[in-house]
């Protein structure tokens, strides 16, 4: 284990200057706001960077993920990857109706209904937020309020009308996060906002004022290129949610403007001030900044993901974190926050960073669709695409997954898997781990949640030469024998081949309050004439 010491004041960790803030609600919106155009999609080149390396290196890396070769396989004590049972009738032509759940396939779907469709942004980025009567989904830059059955229940105009009172002039925003907080029943939103000129970049943030996520919001801009109370010349990007008992977690990685990356970023926030409208007529609010961060190895960090954690409250308990490395490693870097609120009680937090080995993962290939020539669906990199701390009695884990490498034997190329980790916290090591995918077939995107009996839900994306990309759904009992995933089971089937951007950054997956044994997940898949679509759905075991 090593202790994030101070380098400077970087790695110490320091408050941030206060922010002012504002109360917003629909029924603020004036007819300017109503009626006005729509957000630009164009992105200044000011903001092209988003990994570790140049764009240029990185294309390449991605190209050469396509090979066969030992560096995508697992160590020799984890060789095998599981086939995906369903993805096995098919090889054997018994192949399950693609657009319906099939019986003994994952768990039994509850609901599934459309959700927001196509705006002017590519990629959509699905979030998705659970509460006791609503589902909320948001994409680049919609937000959308459903009931249980598909019915839309209200909708923002867009993301710049809900935070125009504190959105700085010229301000764009993108990358938006959701979360119900199953603590104190309020609704939270971030999203990450930046300006080529003047430069500026700031992370969003609000909390519903209620239960009501159709009421009034608290809502804050906070000044991203500041560390602490230190000013850089970098801005925020890819924004990854979190929160416990106690705070909300809101992780970055951070590139200079107009350059590369420079380095993984973590803002603390006390829900108690956030909750209550922060501080006097102004609204001000606090925060703690950690910076700097390196995994144990002493490379830089990258997408260091905030748990949302399942636990019992009172005291002062620890909040966790996990990353992989980039663009390859046979381990995670899981980070435990003590004293989370210290700022606030007359102390400081405290970061540390632990080495969990794990099977090797590796960066995913591009994903062949159908009737996609030569364009293909872009997998992105080996980051963690959400994380869960569930603590059940004596067993505390964190469930965690991303998309990896595997070379199938007798395929024709490297493909795309679904990679999966249950991490034992108190011991720092593995208790299960698998890698789900099947020969021919690109599998990405996946996010992972359980439920109160620690059943797992994994939702993802796949496609293949004889596959438009579409959303599917797997999972496994806690008495599954252990490493393994159930078939997996189509949510909608794609409709075209999707050649014109990025597929999604990522999917939302979200337990459901009033009923502690369904997820909800909210993922994309290609729609008719090349466009994008996104399909909310709910199952349980």
């Amino acid at each position: 284990m090593i202790t994030v010491m101070p380098e400077a004041q970087v790695l110490e960790g320091q408050a941030g200057e206060t922010a002012g803030g504002a109360s917003r609600e629909m029924a603020d919106l004036t007819v300017g706001e109503l009626l006005a155009e729509p957000p630009s999609p164009e992105r200044s080149p000011l903001f092209a960077q988003r990994f570790p390396v140049p764009v240029e290196e990185y294309d390449q890396l991605k190209t050469g993920a396509r090979e066969h070769g030992a560096e995508a396989l697992a160590p020799a004590d984890a060789l095998d990857v599981q086939l995906d049972e369903e993805a096995a009738a098919e090889l054997s032509e018994e192949n399950p109706p693609e657009d319906e759940i099939v019986e003994g396939l994952a768990p039994a779907a509850s609901a599934s209904f459309e959700g927001i469709s196509q705006t002017a942004f590519r990629p959509p980025d699905c979030a998705v937020a659970v509460g006791p009567k609503h589902v909320l989904a948001a994409v680049n830059v919609d937000l959308v309020g459903y009931d249980k059955t598909g019915l839309q229940q209200f909708r923002w105009a867009n993301f710049t009308a809900m935070f125009n009172p504190v959105l700085p002039a010229g301000a764009q925003l993108f990358d938006p996060k959701l979360a119900y907080d199953h603590y104190s029943g309020r609704w939270i939103v971030c999203i990450a906002a930046r300006r080529a000129n003047p430069q500026g970049s700031w992370i969003m943030l609000g909390v519903s004022q209620t239960g009501d996520p159709a009421g009034g919001y608290w809502i804050w801009s906070t000044d991203a290129t500041a560390d602490g109370a230190t000013a850089s010349g970098n801005w925020s990007d890819y924004p990854m949610l979190g929160f416990d008992t106690q705070a909300i977690y809101v992780s970055t990685n951070q590139f200079a403007f107009g350059g590369g990356f420079a380095y993984a970023k973590l803002r603390i926030f006390d829900k108690t001030e956030l909750y209550s409208g922060g501080a006097g007529g102004g609204h001000t609010i606090r925060w703690w900044d950690f910076w700097g961060l390196r995994n144990p190895d002493r490379s830089a960090a990258f997408s260091v993901q905030p748990a949302c954690h399942f636990q019992g409250v009172g005291g002062n308990p620890r909040a966790y974190l996990v990353n992989s490395l980039f663009p390859s490693g046979s381990s995670l870097t899981l980070w435990t926050l003590s004293n989370p609120l210290g700022l606030w009680s007359g102390g400081a937090p405290a970061l540390t960073a632990t080495a969990v080995p794990c099977r090797s993962y590796n960066l995913p290939p591009g994903a062949v669709q159908k009737d996609g020539g030569t364009t293909r669906i872009a997998t992105n990199d080996t980051r963690l695409l959400n994380a869960v701390f569930q603590a059940a009695g004596r067993t505390q884990r964190l469930w965690t997954t991303h998309t990896s490498a595997y070379s199938w034997p007798g395929d024709t190329e490297a493909r795309s898997v679904v990679q999966w980790y249950e991490i034992d916290v108190p011991s720092h090591t593995i208790a299960q781990q698998g890698a789900f995918g099947a020969p021919g077939r690109h599998y990405f995107f996946p996010v992972i949640q359980t439920d109160l009996s620690r059943n797992a839900h994994v939702a993802f994306g796949r496609s293949a030469a004889d596959e438009y990309g579409h959303f599917r759904q797997t999972g496994r009992l806690a008495t599954d024998p252990p490493g393994t995933l159930q078939g997996s089971a189509s949510v909608i089937a794609g409709q075209s081949a999707y050649t014109g951007g990025r597929w999604g950054d990522y999917f939302g997956i979200g337990r459901d309050p009033s009923d502690s044994r369904t997820v909800w997940s909210y993922g994309e898949y290609a729609g008719a004439g090349n466009t994008w679509r996104t399909r909310l759905n709910a199952a349980k075991y």
